[in-house]
């Protein structure tokens, strides 16, 4: 059983490390653009296997009124096809219904890359549109309904 919750600030510096290491020296995303102005207002969550171990996981969500968009998705290379993701996702999806500051929330949207997109749509989410580039990554965009 893992642990999943909202991130403490100590939890997030350990997130954002996470993103750098995947986003950043993996993928080779521009550090520059990895840490942004969204990084401020979003909330972020994070998945650890128990209350003393490092950050495993990590996405941030922001409100956008009607919408609760999410973002930088990841966890880490050596736990990835253990079902964290999954598990990660459905715990937010669930956080989203429930909480009062999702109330307007009708729909969850997501820029997926392009070889990610089976995982979302395993996890409910339908792709929309042409796909687009994000700084030379093909990405798609893939939204799911909320039901309260």
């Amino acid at each position: 059983m893992v642990l999943i919750r909202v991130a403490n600030e100590s939890e997030l510096k350990e997130a954002i490390s996470l993103r750098i290491r995947v986003f950043v020296d993996i993928q080779k995303f521009p550090l520059e653009e990895e840490v942004d102005e969204h990084d401020q207002a979003a909330l972020h969550f994070v998945v650890k296997a128990d209350e003393r171990s490092r950050v495993i996981g990590t996405l941030r969500v922001l409100n956008n009124g009607e919408e609760a968009k999410l973002g930088r998705v990841v966890v880490s290379p050596e736990h990835q096809g253990q079902g964290l993701g999954k598990q990660m996702m459905g715990f937010v999806e669930q956080h989203i219904r429930a909480s009062p500051d999702f109330a307007n929330c009708t729909q969850i949207r997501l820029g997926s890359q392009l070889d990610k997109q089976e995982f979302y749509l395993k996890c409910g989410y339908e792709a929309r549109g042409d796909v687009y580039d994000e700084l030379g990554c093909p990405h798609i965009w893939m939204y799911k309904h909320i039901k309260r």
